[in-house]
C-alpha cells in the first residue's frame, strides 16, 4: 500500500516492453542496431512517462510489443505455435487497454499480403482466437451485466467530449506532438516516410503494418475528438524499430550534420522525459503546476482525522470530488472501503458509480472534499464545478470545515476543502448520475 508498489507494475511492464523491442529490432537488425534502439526509447518521454504512472497504458505496451516479436517470429519460422503466443497477447492487451484488438493486425495483414494461407491452416489459429476472447470475457460479461456502458463510453460518449475545433484540432495536435517534442515528431515522421519507401524489404513492411494501421486510426478519431497524450503510444514500438535501423543503415554517428540533428532531436526529449522525476525529487516552484504526484498524502490524513473526531465517526464516510480526488483520498486516507466520489451528488464518477448499491451510507455523515489548484491570477478553483447546493440537496446540513493549503518550494501547490455533511440520503439509483450533466 505504498506509492513504489503501486507504481512497481509499470515499471515492470515498461522492463517487458523494452526487451521485447530489442529482441524483435536484434531479430531483424543484429544487436548494434538493437543496443541503439533500446537506448533511443529510454530517452522517449512517450515510453519514460508511463514506465512511472499505473495506467492501462503500460500493460498495453507490454502485450504490444510481445505480440509484435510472436507476429514476425510467426511469419519468418512459419511456426504456428507463435499463434498461441500471439492470442495470449491480444487478450491481455485488449483487457488492459480496448486498442489491443489491434495487436494480431499487422501479422494477420503481413500474412494476408505474402499469400502464406498454410499459416491459417491447423489449430493454432482458431485456437488462438478463442484463447484472446476466453481472456476477454469477463470485460464482456461485466458489460452485458452494466448496459454495455464501458464499450458504450469508449465507442459514442468519448466523441462528445471535445466539441469545438479548437479542441478538437489544436488540443489533438498539443497531445500528439507532446510525446516525442515538436521537433521530435518532425523527426519521426521523416523515419515514417523514409520506412514506406522500404516496403520491399519484408521487415519494414512488417514495421510498417505495426504503427501505420494505428497512426491512420489516430488520424481519423483526431478529426472528431480530442487525442489524449497517451492514445498514440502504440505507434512508438515499431517506430522506434525502424529509427534505430535507419539511423544505423546511414552511419550518421560518424557524421556531424546527423549529430547536431540527434542531439536537437533527442536531448529536449531527454530534458522532458526526466520532468517527472525532477519535479517529483526538488521541490521546484516553477513546476508546481505540472506536479501531480506531490501534496495529496496531507489531505488523506487529514480526512482520516476528521472522521475520527466527527460526531459518529462509525457511520462516516469519505467522497471526493471527481474521480481523481477520491482515488488519492482512497489511498492516502487508507479507507478505501468507505470512500467514494461525487456520484453521490448525481455526477459520473467512472468506475466509482458502480462500486455502491443504491441507498448504501443511508443516514451516515460524510467528509466530503475538493481540491482546488492555484491559478495564474493567485486564486484558488476547483478542478472540476462544484456547488454547495448539490450536497445540500442529499444531505440534512452541511458545514465547512479545514481548508488546508499544501506547500511546495515555497509556494501553494494545491488547496484542500472540506466538509462535513450530515444524514445522507443514500446512493441514488446508477442510471441517475451517469446521464446527469450538471452545471
Amino acid at each position: 500500500d505504498s506509492e513504489f508498489f503501486v507504481r512497481l507494475p509499470a515499471i515492470l511492464c515498461f522492463a517487458v516492453t523494452l526487451f521485447f523491442i530489442n529482441r524483435l529490432c536484434d531479430y531483424m537488425f543484429g544487436a548494434k542496431v538493437a543496443f541503439i534502439t533500446s537506448l533511443l526509447a529510454c530517452l522517449m518521454p512517450a515510453f519514460e512517462f508511463y514506465s512511472i504512472f499505473m495506467m492501462p497504458d503500460a500493460p498495453l505496451l507490454a502485450f504490444w510489443s510481445l505480440g509484435m516479436y510472436a507476429g514476425f517470429r510467426l511469419y519468418k519460422e512459419e511456426s504456428k505455435y507463435w499463434w498461441i503466443v500471439l492470442g495470449l497477447c491480444c487478450g491481455l492487451a485488449s483487457t488492459s487497454k480496448y486498442p489491443g484488438f489491434l495487436v494480431p493486425l499487422s501479422t494477420l495483414l503481413i500474412l494476408v499480403y505474402k499469400k502464406k494461407w498454410s499459416l491459417f491452416r491447423g489449430w493454432q489459429f482458431p485456437f488462438s482466437a478463442i484463447l484472446a476472447l476466453a481472456i476477454f470475457s469477463p470485460v464482456i460479461v461485466w458489460n452485458s451485466q452494466n448496459n454495455w456502458i464501458s464499450f458504450f463510453f469508449q465507442a459514442i460518449s468519448r466523441f462528445k467530449e471535445a466539441n469545438t475545433f479548437l479542441d478538437i484540432t489544436g488540443g489533438s495536435l498539443l497531445n500528439i506532438t507532446a510525446l516525442p517534442t515538436p521537433l521530435g515528431f518532425i523527426f519521426f515522421c521523416w523515419i515514417a516516410w523514409q520506412s514506406l519507401k522500404k516496403v520491399e524489404d519484408e521487415r519494414w513492411l512488417y514495421l510498417c503494418l505495426s504503427f501505420m494501421p494505428f497512426a491512420l486510426i489516430i488520424m481519423v478519431v483526431a478529426c472528431f475528438r480530442l487525442i489524449q497524450l497517451n492514445w498514440p503510444l502504440p505507434i512508438y514500438p515499431a517506430l522506434i524499430i525502424a529509427t534505430g535501423a535507419i539511423l544505423e543503415e546511414r552511419e550518421v554517428w560518424s557524421k556531424r550534420k546527423w549529430q547536431f540533428i540527434l542531439g536537437v532531436v533527442f536531448v529536449p526529449n531527454l530534458l522532458f522525459s526526466l520532468l517527472p522525476l525532477i519535479s517529483t525529487a526538488f521541490p521546484i516552484a516553477s513546476l508546481n503546476n505540472v506536479n501531480e504526484i506531490a501534496g495529496w498524502k496531507k489531505m488523506g490524513e487529514t480526512a482520516d482525522e476528521l472522521i475520527g473526531s466527527s460526531i459518529d465517526p462509525y457511520h462516516c464516510f469519505l467522497a471526493g470530488h471527481g474521480y481523481h480526488i477520491a482515488s488519492q483520498l482512497a489511498f492516502y486516507s487508507k479507507k478505501p472501503y468507505l470512500t467514494t466520489s461525487s456520484n453521490i451528488i448525481d455526477v459520473a464518477c467512472k468506475s466509482f458509480d458502480f462500486w455502491n448499491k443504491p441507498g448504501d451510507y443511508k443516514g451516515w455523515n460524510c467528509i466530503y472534499v475538493v481540491a482546488e489548484d492555484l491559478k495564474s491570477d493567485g486564486t484558488f478553483r476547483p478542478r472540476e464545478i462544484f456547488k454547495r447546493e448539490f450536497l445540500e440537496e442529499k444531505f440534512t446540513s452541511v458545514v465547512n470545515l479545514d481548508k488546508v493549503t499544501v506547500y511546495r518550494g515555497g509556494r501553494p501547490l494545491r488547496r484542500y476543502r472540506y466538509f462535513f455533511c450530515t444524514n445522507f440520503q443514500g446512493m441514488p439509483e446508477i442510471n441517475d448520475h451517469i446521464n446527469a450533466k450538471r452545471m
